[in-house]
Order: structure tokens, then C-alpha cells, then sequence
């Protein structure tokens, strides 16, 4: 059976002050979502637009308090380990 290289480790921090942040929330996920191209939007674009969305299911998920959060995607391919490749991060706000 093969084995894909999707893995990816997603951070969540929050903002507590001006480049005060608090890393609250770690997910480890196996997706291969930001790989894909969308017809009509940059590559960049398409990061924003799916990173916004899964962060916005795992924060609701786990009942994360409203504020500004900063989200970072790492690449960490089949290990899940903890290095890897920074793919990008988005900042965002999030109401529950």
C-alpha cells in the first residue's frame, strides 16, 4: 500500500499584544489540500482560502476563544514529526 506525503502540522496562536502570541493549539493532519491548484486564483490565494477554512473547522471544534489568531502550515511529509517545511501562515479573526 502506498504512502502519501501529505502530512502537515498546523499551529494555531493567538494574540495577546502587539507581537505577543500565544501558541495554543497544535493538529497534525494528513491532507493534501494545499497541494491542489484552483482555476482563477493564485497559488497564494488558494493557500489563504483552504488554510482559512480548516482553521476556521478546528477552532470551532475545539471551542477556541474569539480574537486574532495566527495560523502557520508545516509541511512535515510521511514522519509527522516536528521539523519540516514551512508552507505559510495567515492571519485571521475568529468569533465563536
Amino acid at each position: 500500500m502506498p504512502q502519501w506525503d501529505y502530512w502537515h502540522r498546523i499551529e494555531y496562536r493567538r494574540e495577546l499584544a502587539k507581537d505577543r502570541y500565544a501558541h495554543e493549539y497544535t493538529e497534525v493532519v494528513e491532507d493534501e489540500g494545499w497541494t491542489h491548484k484552483r482555476k482563477g486564483v493564485t497559488r497564494e490565494e488558494w493557500f489563504v482560502f483552504y488554510t482559512r477554512g480548516c482553521a476556521e473547522d478546528f477552532l470551532r471544534r475545539v471551542g477556541a476563544r474569539s480574537g486574532t489568531w495566527v495560523v502557520a502550515v508545516w509541511r512535515t511529509g510521511i514522519s509527522g514529526g516536528t521539523k519540516g517545511q514551512l508552507s505559510g501562515s495567515i492571519r485571521m479573526k475568529w468569533t465563536r
